[in-house]
């Protein structure tokens, strides 16, 4: 496994100069270190945007796509973010292999919870915060480690 891409939430944590939830972002930052385990390459747009102190607009949309491409599996935080559904899309046409972390106390559209019955992938259900996912996360890398990388 060469790279990992994070799609998650993003805009609903920016006010225009920073990040405004230090929980989620020590979610996607334990995240992130978590992948770096397993691969060497990790893309994920808040650590590229410095969390909302240095934001992108127009020409990002292209660069997150090469990013989805270049990526051996995507890992997707859809909570109520539109960006990722968008990039769900993409994986899912791109026939990627996405690992999908779903709160078992919120409702997903039928599309979002079963897109791993169209495109490769694995659901990772948790309780209360992201972080309680993290854990699962990493057995089921080690697993395709252990598998060497076949998923």
């Amino acid at each position: 496994m060469n790279k990992i891409f994070i799609a998650c939430p993003f805009i609903k944590y920016v006010d225009g100069t920073g990040f405004t939830n230090e929980s989620y972002k020590k979610f996607t930052e334990d995240l992130y270190e978590l992948c770096l385990k397993f691969a060497p390459n990790v893309f994920l747009a808040l650590k590229r945007e410095e969390y909302g102190a240095k934001p992108l607009d127009v020409y990002s949309c292209k660069m997150d796509l090469d990013e989805l491409v270049n990526s051996d599996i995507i890992i997707a935080v859809p909570d109520d973010s539109m960006g990722v559904a968008v990039e769900l899309g993409w994986a899912s046409a791109y026939n990627k292999f996405i690992v999908i972390l779903l709160n078992e106390k919120q409702s997903y559209s039928a599309l979002v919870k079963n897109i791993t019955t169209i495109t490769p992938g694995h659901v990772i259900w948790y309780n209360g915060e992201e972080k309680n996912a993290l854990p699962e996360i990493d057995s089921f890398l080690e697993t395709v480690r252990a598998s060497k990388g076949e998923i």
